[in-house]
């Protein structure tokens, strides 16, 4: 019921959007006004990429100027100095476009933070001085005049009235496009790495290359922008593209909201018509968009449009928390992988246990940090559909055993199989796709997506909706989401969190977010589990309660690997035992066994269990 509200809702403001479209030059008098609705346009046009881009993808980018300048000098130099059509020349703009910003954006992308936004800041700059400093081809500080309109057959597109219509068609496209592509698997892959890189790779989510997608596309965007400004103002000039718009840009997308396109849209709108307000300062026009950039931050960082949505919104009502309970029990009854294992809480047998194949073998391996050897030729195995835990004091290299597993770390030696395939060479995201999942042991889940969200960011790895069928929606996409969302309740309700599926992430109590945690790490029915400190900081009785999932794991073919410091746990769930300490193994057999092991009742326990 919720996603048909919100379906009906985006529908309700696209069809207000194309209403306001239609009728807006019939209430306008003075072409003056048509003129900034079609330059609010255009900047909408570059904000929506950019909003995409750092309001989801979490990637700041102080150059999508030079991007609008490439569309507008490589459109408007094709069109007049080479003859070529103009609808050509737009194509060929954004194409080039779009492969200067892969030569770009994969180095610097790898950057983080404000090293991000200083190479893009240089890029800007650069671009600029190119294009001031060519005059032989762009025309210099004088510019670049002559370029001819858009048309159509007959009909040109040679005045504000009618460029307006195809700015704000193209604008509505872009939008449309751009709200399938952020409500849909590729979508809440942006969102969490936005949230987490480090998490988002884990799950199954190629962020490095997501990241350049993105801002490939933001790109490619800009430049159309570009073209179009080309072609309806016949003249294109350097100080148009420099660096201060590119800041102004960004204001834009932050004004409102960095995780909403129509928060953007807002902000474009609001932004560009300013300085028609306050023609009279246009000289202080930088110092005014950083005032209210800053004041923006400091009391309404989440944007003005999205604060005002959050204000009046209100909670759900009792009629949507039944259809909740229905939907529930619906998909309680869905067929799910797991539903033909029979559910038991009993330890297998050491002759059971013999004569288990691992599903995971780690031979022989080694990671340093800065000198300090932290894990020194660990081996051990982990049989299939067993708990195996590995335990050891604080600093022994528990962690980073699992990180060296999911591929967070490279070994500096030694080998890891998985189903016995070679995975220490592979990345995250890799790892994840063939069955091999992990939580953390301080608590990553999402915090801007609510729960179902989160879990379904865990079927990444299972389905296949990338950047054009989630803009174009497909039949076949339609019924991998719903597919996506069953299976994510199915993973819900079994962890007992149904009830706060569309609850953001972040409002979860520590306890919730652990199992938050293991939900979205189960969801695609995988062969091995990680778990890191999955009952650390919950009191005993939920301690218990995430014994018991962890056994009803086992019950239905996973295998799990726990690093757990609370023995009480260890010794009730576990079938095998693996005990390091100061990076090494010191001990690997039954519980029974480990807890008559001298050296770990030295090293672990203290000398007493």
């Amino acid at each position: 019921m919720r996603q048909l509200l919100r379906a009906n809702k985006s529908l309700l403001r696209l069809t207000c959007l194309a209403t306001s479209i239609v009728f807006f030059p019939l209430l306008v008098s003075n072409p003056y006004y048509l003129n900034v609705a079609n330059i609010i346009g255009l900047n909408a046009i570059i904000v929506v990429g950019l909003t995409l881009l750092i309001g989801y993808a979490g990637q700041v980018s102080l150059g999508h100027a030079a991007f609008y300048g490439l569309g507008a000098y490589i459109s408007a130099i094709l069109t007049v100095s080479h003859g070529l059509n103009p609808w050509l020349a737009l194509i060929m703009a954004t194409l080039i476009t779009s492969c200067i910003a892969v030569i770009i954006g994969i180095p610097t992308l790898k950057l983080q933070g404000h090293y991000l936004v200083m190479a893009t800041l240089g890029f800007n700059l650069i671009a600029n001085i190119i294009i001031v400093q060519w005059d032989s081809v762009t025309g210099g500080p004088s510019g670049f005049p002559g370029v001819p309109p858009l048309s159509v057959g007959s009909l040109s597109f040679d005045t504000d009235g009618k460029m307006y219509f195809l700015i704000w068609s193209f604008l509505f496209i872009v939008i449309l496009l751009s709200l399938n592509l952020a409500n849909s698997r590729v979508g809440r892959g942006l969102k969490a790495l936005h949230a987490g890189e480090s998490a988002a790779n884990c799950v199954g989510i190629p962020t490095s290359a997501y990241k350049v997608k993105m801002f490939i596309f933001s790109a490619a965007l800009a430049s159309l922008a570009g073209s179009l400004y080309a072609h309806y103002l016949s003249f294109v000039s350097p100080k148009t593209f420099d660096i201060f718009f590119s800041v102004e840009l960004v204001t834009m997308v932050i004004v409102g909201g960095m995780g909403s396109i129509w928060g953007g849209l807002f902000g474009t709108g609001f932004l560009t018509s300013l300085p028609n307000v306050l023609h009279y300062v246009d000289e202080y026009k930088d110092i005014i968009y950083g005032l209210i950039l800053v004041l923006i931050l400091i009391f309404v960082p989440e944007g003005l449009l999205v604060s005002a949505s959050r204000r009046f919104r209100s909670r759900r009502d009792h009629i949507e928390s039944e259809v909740l309970e229905t939907d529930t029990q619906q998909s309680s009854e869905n067929s799910f992988p797991w539903n033909n294992f029979p559910i038991s809480s009993t330890r297998h047998s050491e002759s059971d246990m013999m004569s288990r194949e691992p599903i995971l073998r780690v031979h022989n391996v080694s990671r340093g940090f800065g000198g300090v050897l932290a894990v020194s030729e660990v081996s051990f195995d982990i049989p299939d559909a067993s708990v195996t835990s590995l335990i050891g004091p604080n600093g022994a290299g528990k962690t980073t055993i699992i990180n060296l597993i999911s591929g967070v770390n490279r070994s500096h030696g030694g080998r890891i199989l998985f189903q016995e395939r070679r995975i220490d060479c592979l990345r995250p995201y890799e790892i994840a796709g063939m069955g091999l999942t992990r939580t953390f042991q301080n608590v990553q889940v999402f915090d801007n997506m609510t729960v179902l969200e989160n879990v379904m960011v865990g079927m990444h790895p299972k389905t296949k909706s990338e950047f054009l069928t989630s803009m174009l929606r497909p039949p076949s996409f339609r019924k991998e989401e719903k597919e996506i969302r069953d299976r994510s309740m199915e993973s819900l309700i079994f962890l007992n969190l149904e009830q706060s599926a569309h609850t953001p992430a972040s409002e979860l109590s520590f306890g919730d977010q652990k199992r938050l945690e293991i939900a979205r790490a189960i969801v695609s029915s995988p062969k091995l589990v990680l778990l890191d400190e999955p009952v650390a900081g919950l009191n005993m009785t939920e301690s218990f309660k995430i014994a018991d999932i962890i056994l009803e794991m086992r019950s239905k073919g996973m295998s799990v690997l726990l690093v757990e410091h609370d023995i009480n746990v260890v010794m009730r769930i576990s079938d095998k035992v693996v005990v390091l300490d100061y990076g090494t193994k010191i001990a690997d057999g039954s519980p029974l066994e480990v807890q008559n092991n001298r050296d770990v009742l030295n090293a672990y326990l203290g000398g007493v269990l």
